[in-house]
């Protein structure tokens, strides 16, 4: 059961269903950006700042824009993730969200930092940061801290050697929330999925840093391109690839929406 502590970290315990892992019985990547919204979710419901809350009172509503995931390793089916997760001090224009993931014996199996903005619905501009944050206790530097600045994220151009032929997506009823949005975690779907079985067979995620830049809806024409800066990276042992996701628009041109780096390693 999910609880706050004294300090503001809150605390929950997922346990690895088959329906969560891939064909090895290992949690699949997306099952790590889950238990990232879940507990944030959790976190701000129970302090009285969830989504439905927000959107009812003060038709305002939580938006993550950034987040990269750093896992240690793959948990097993049946396996229990001890989550905790807590917020930090404003970044920039960000309110962050920090979740660390241990497996019982206390070895971290993943790392989660976020920037997360509180946008008005009204105005369609996110409030500022401090504003967002006013909800949490911020937990003692002494007691838990990771820092969120995580850094530029690299653009396609940087990524010049090689490229995947690009995934094209078929959007389906699960894809989407209940304002019609291609949901976070679709995106994320999509960028494994355009990766070749035999890769996903001998390689696996072990960081991905990404950017949702625009909401997209059903019926939107969506295509997942990937890239990357070395000659044959499906062959190397620790591949970095770029993944964007672009939306046509009427007049045909190609509007990114998504933006991601990811390094593999072997399994």
């Amino acid at each position: 059961m999910f609880r706050i502590d004294e300090n503001g970290i809150g605390y929950d315990v997922m346990e690895v269903r088959s329906a969560d892992t891939d064909r090895f019985f290992k949690a699949r990547i997306p099952f790590y950006f889950s238990m990232l919204q879940e507990v944030a979710a959790k976190h701000s419901t129970d302090l009285h700042c969830g989504i439905p809350e927000m959107v009812e009172t003060e038709n305002k509503t939580w938006v993550i824009v950034r987040a990269k995931i750093t896992i240690d390793r793959l948990a097993d089916w049946r396996e229990n993730v001890n989550l905790e997760t807590w917020a930090e001090m404003p970044f920039r224009l960000f309110a962050p969200r920090l979740v660390e993931g241990k497996d019982d014996s206390g070895e971290t199996v993943f790392t989660a930092i976020s920037h997360w903005v509180v946008l008005d619905l009204n105005r369609k501009r996110p409030v500022r940061p401090d504003e967002a944050l006013k909800y949490f206790t911020l937990p003692d530097k002494s007691l838990r801290f990771i820092d969120p600045d995580i850094g530029r994220l690299r653009i396609a151009e940087d990524f010049k050697g090689f490229s995947l032929p690009d995934l094209i997506p078929k959007t389906n009823y699960y894809d989407t929330d209940t304002n019609g949005h291609i949901n976070n975690i679709s995106y994320i779907n999509w960028l494994v999925d355009a990766f070749p079985f035999s890769f996903q067979d001998s390689h696996r995620l072990h960081t991905i840093d990404c950017h949702w830049i625009k909401q997209t809806f059903d019926g939107d024409e969506i295509a997942v391109e990937t890239y990357s800066e070395d000659e044959n990276p499906l062959s190397e042992d620790n591949p970095t690839f770029f993944t964007r996701i672009v939306k046509k628009e009427e007049d045909g041109s190609l509007t990114p929406v998504f933006e991601a780096e990811t390094e593999w390693i072997l399994r």
